[in-house]
C-alpha cells in the first residue's frame, strides 16, 4: 500500500500461518502481525512470531489478560437455555444454588458487589442474562434470550465485578515463554487503570525486551480511566469486542471517536480493532456498512486498522487485506484533497 499512513493489523491463524499466505499478506499491505496469546500452544506461538517476523512484518502479542470465560456447567455443553430459563452462576461448585442449571466461571470475580436487574453477557452478548439474587458465593439469573452457552466463552457483566491484580498471572508467564522471541509489541488486554502498564512495563524491562505496549480499552472502567493510561503507554487499542457488551451499544461509535481524538492529542498509536470486515470472514466483498466503518476509522484518525477473524479463520484472508488496503487508500487520498477528490 503505497504511502500509506494508517496500518494494517492481521491476526494470524490457522488460515494466514503458511509461508507463502504470510509473504502475500505483508505484499498486499499488512505492516504488523497480531498473535493472540488466548488461544493455541506456547510451541505455536514461538514459530508464528519466528514466522511473522521473517516475512518482515512487525509483531504484535496478545495477552490473554483477566479474561473471564465460562470454565464448566452442572449440565452437558452445549447449555441449552431459553428465555425464562433460571441459572445458577458461580466460582466453586458450593456456590451453586440446586435445582437449577450451574454455570461455573474462574475465581477472582466479586458476586457480592452485583446489583440485582444488571446484566450477564456470554459469548459477545448472544446470551444475556439478568440478575435476580445475589450472594457473596454467585448469582441467580434469570435469561433473556434464546441460545446456547459453550466452554470457554467469555463472559461479562454490566458492572465491573473483578478483582485481579495489574497483571495477571497468565500474563506473567506468557511473557517469561516467550521471552528473547522477536516480537515488538505487546498488547495488554482489559486495562482498566495505569497500573496495569506500569506492571507491564516493569515485568518487561526484567526481561531485558524494550517491546512498546499497547493497552486495550474494552469497559467502561478503562474508558473512564483512558487519559491516565495514555500517559504512559505507548498506544491504545480501540477493542469494540467487548467494549460493545460491556457499554451500550449505541453509544460505540462515539466512545470509538472520542478514544481515538484523545489517543491523538496525547500523540500516541490507537488501533480500531473487531469486526472491521467481518463479513470477508466467508465472503469475497465486505458489506456497504464495513467499507465505511474502515473508511470512517481512517477519517478519524487511526494510526492503523485490525483485523481478527477474517485473515486467522476466514476463507479469504489475502483478499481481505488487499480489500482493506484499497479502502484506506481512497480514505487517505479524500484527506490529502480536502474531499474534493473521491472518485
Amino acid at each position: 500500500m503505497e504511502n500509506a499512513r494508517t496500518l494494517i493489523v492481521a491476526t494470524l491463524g490457522p488460515a494466514s500461518s503458511g509461508k507463502d499466505t504470510l509473504d502475500s499478506l505483508v505484499d498486499e499491505g499488512v505492516d504488523v502481525f497480531r498473535i493472540n496469546l488466548s488461544h493455541g500452544e506456547r510451541s505455536g506461538h514461538r514459530e508464528l512470531i519466528r514466522r511473522a517476523a521473517a516475512a518482515g512484518a512487525r509483531v504484535m502479542i496478545d495477552l490473554p489478560g483477566p479474561k473471564i470465560r465460562v470454565r464448566d456447567s452442572t449440565s452437558p455443553f452445549p447449555v441449552r437455555v431459553a428465555e425464562g430459563d433460571v441459572l445458577s452462576v458461580a466460582s466453586d461448585p458450593s456456590g451453586l444454588a440446586g435445582g437449577v442449571t450451574g454455570i461455573l466461571l474462574p475465581p477472582g470475580i466479586a458476586f457480592d458487589r452485583a446489583t440485582v436487574g444488571s446484566r450477564v453477557l456470554i459469548d459477545d452478548g448472544n446470551i444475556e442474562l439478568v440478575i435476580r439474587s445475589v450472594s457473596s458465593s454467585g448469582l441467580t439469573v434469570e435469561s433473556v434470550s434464546d441460545g446456547e452457552i459453550k466452554p470457554r466463552k467469555g463472559v461479562a457483566f454490566s458492572e465491573d465485578l473483578t478483582c485481579f491484580p495489574p497483571l495477571v498471572e497468565a500474563d506473567r508467564t506468557a511473557l517469561h515463554e516467550l521471552a528473547g522471541e522477536p516480537f515488538d509489541t505487546v498488547a495488554a488486554s482489559f486495562v482498566k487503570a495505569p497500573d496495569t502498564v506500569s506492571a507491564l512495563r516493569s515485568e518487561l524491562d526484567s526481561l531485558g525486551s524494550s517491546a512498546s505496549i499497547i493497552a486495550k480499552i474494552e469497559d467502561p472502567a478503562g474508558v473512564q480511566n483512558v487519559e491516565d493510561i495514555l500517559r504512559i503507554a505507548d498506544g491504545i487499542m480501540v477493542a469494540r469486542g467487548d467494549l460493545g457488551v460491556c457499554t451500550p451499544i449505541a453509544a460505540l461509535p462515539l466512545l470509538q471517536k472520542k478514544l481515538v481524538a484523545l489517543a491523538n492529542y496525547h500523540r500516541r498509536t490507537v488501533i480500531v480493532a473487531t469486526q472491521m470486515l467481518e463479513s470477508m470472514t466467508e465472503h469475497t466483498r465486505p458489506t456497504r456498512a464495513e467499507v465505511t466503518d474502515v473508511a470512517n476509522a481512517v477519517l478519524d484518525g487511526a494510526d492503523a486498522v485490525m483485523l481478527s477473524a477474517e485473515t486467522a479463520v476466514g476463507k479469504y484472508p489475502v483478499l481481505t487485506v488487499r480489500t482493506m488496503a484499497t479502502i484506506i487508500a481512497h480514505a487517505e487520498k479524500a484527506l490529502r484533497t480536502g474531499l474534493k477528490t473521491i472518485l
